[in-house]
């Protein structure tokens, strides 16, 4: 496989979109060493290691790899956040009043903030009482 030396700045080659959704989602440096570079981590060399090690190094520094990281930890939060909110739901439901009231201010602050979210951010700014500006000294 490749090293990575010559990755363009602007192109996502397959192993390192792969690697980056890896790292995301903190597969073990083994995990990645045999899933990219096709290495077992106890028969390769010292050498297919390090070069490996090296690219995996140069990946972390290219300028796509932080887009398609957040993009697999975006993926991550909506699943995570749709089986929060089934959490959140059920304890409404639930015969425990404190668990009830609980999930139902959770519930509440946070669909405040996205159904309200532009009319609770606005700010008005009214300034009064400027001075008469006029025109500068000396003309």
């Amino acid at each position: 496989m490749g090293s990575g030396n010559n990755v363009p700045k602007d192109k996502m080659t397959v192993q390192l979109d792969k690697f980056a959704r890896m790292e995301a989602n903190n597969c073990s440096r083994e995990d990645k060493m045999r899933e990219i570079f096709g290495i077992d981590m106890k028969t390769a060399t010292p050498r297919e290691i390090n070069n490996a090690d090296a690219s995996m190094s140069r990946w972390r520094k290219h300028p796509l790899y932080d887009q398609v990281w957040k993009e697999e930890l975006k993926s991550q939060n909506y699943d995570d956040i749709r089986k929060a909110m089934d959490v959140l739901r059920d304890g409404l439901r639930s015969k425990d009043k404190w668990l009830a009231m609980q999930s139902a201010i959770n519930l509440i602050s946070n669909a405040t903030k996205r159904v309200y979210a532009g009319e609770d951010t606005a700010v008005t700014v009214k300034i009064e009482g400027l001075p008469d500006l006029g025109t500068p000294d000396g003309e």
